[in-house]
């Protein structure tokens, strides 16, 4: 993380995960620029309301918070073998997860979701990730491997490479693996199952808790998704657009461009943009701020209409907000 965005890391610490954007009971980051000066983003989300989530989300989250968690990973090991759950529990009767959910005893997670999508950024040769079961892999095979201390062989190893976007729905088991270093764009939850941890131990010297009762009631056994996802793209004076991914949960685009790209934020939601290559000027309302690799900005709803300028210079911005809800509107895109 330190070596491609130029980021000074604590000497003699192992720093896997940067919080971009988070809005939860455990974490909130900072904004620091606001018009309030440098805040809790779970402050600004709570002075700005609607004018800076939108509307959009409403009908989509019981939650008041932020409703976008955006992370760096930066896998130097094999990361444990995780699901995450959906809602009501596949398998389970239509019933909550309830008071096995960890951490939150008697807690009702009838509505509990956590879906997210990886981007790419780096890998080393030969990167891989895990990525569902393999075709045919049934529950009676799963068992048999986990007990054999050998259930990654149940799961599909699929190779990355820079610029590859793989969606993590709810109930697909997946990892990733060493040397691999993705943008990660989620529900904002901090609800995982833990499968597999390779036998490693915590900072207490003690194994990490498992969670297979959880996990096996929603993992999904008989679907294999793409991997990775194919982008719809669309080609401009300016560069290249693409929809990288649009579920109910969120919607993912990326612009590569050079020149000038303008478009209005709709202001039914609240858009996030990450600069993942290059470096490019962001004008919205009479502010200007120059972003380099690896900067992140929350465009509020309510903010009208903005400006990218990367001159020369090849960029690539990756834009979330809500699923459904175009982004980068097709009617601004030229700058005109």
């Amino acid at each position: 993380m330190g070596r491609l965005f130029g980021i000074s890391l604590p000497p003699g610490e192992k720093i896997g995960e940067a919080w971009l954007v988070a809005d939860l009971p455990v974490a909130s980051s900072w904004v620091t620029n606001g018009p309030g000066g440098e805040q809790l983003l779970s402050d600004v989300r709570q002075a700005w309301g609607e004018r800076l989530i939108g509307a959009a989300w409403k009908s989509r989250r019981a939650r008041s918070d932020f409703p976008l968690l955006v992370k760096f990973i930066d896998a130097h090991d094999d990361l444990s073998v995780q699901v995450h759950p959906g809602g009501k529990a596949p398998g389970a009767g239509g019933g909550a997860l309830g008071d096995r959910l960890p951490g939150h005893p008697g807690k009702d997670t009838s509505s509990v979701s956590k879906d997210e999508s990886w981007i790419i950024l780096d890998g080393e040769p030969g990167a891989r990730i895990l990525h569902g079961f393999r075709e045919n892999t049934t529950l009676r095979d799963f068992d048999r491997l986990l007990a054999a201390d050998r259930v990654a062989e149940c799961l599909r190893s699929v190779a990355v490479r820079p610029g590859d976007v793989f969606r993590v729905a709810p109930g697909v088991v997946h990892a990733l693996c060493r040397g691999v270093m993705v943008l990660e764009i989620q529900e904002p939850s901090d609800t995982t199952f833990r499968i597999y941890d390779y036998g490693r131990l915590g900072d207490n010297g003690k194994p990490r808790p498992l969670h297979i009762d959880e996990a096996r009631k929603v993992m999904r056994f008989g679907e294999v998704a793409p991997a990775p996802t194919i982008p719809s793209v669309s080609r401009h004076e300016w560069g290249c657009h693409e929809i990288l991914v649009d579920v109910p949960a969120y919607r993912i685009e990326r612009v590569r461009m050079k020149g000038t790209l303008s478009w209005d934020v709709d202001p039914v939601s609240t858009q996030v943009v990450v600069v993942v290559e290059g470096e490019v000027g962001l004008h919205a309302e009479a502010a200007r701020l120059d972003l380099k690799k690896g900067d992140c900005v929350i465009l509020p709803a309510a903010v009208g209409a903005v400006r990218l300028d990367a001159g020369d210079m090849q960029t690539c911005c990756v834009v979330a907000g809500a699923g459904g809800i175009p982004l980068v509107s097709t009617r601004h895109r030229d700058g005109r």
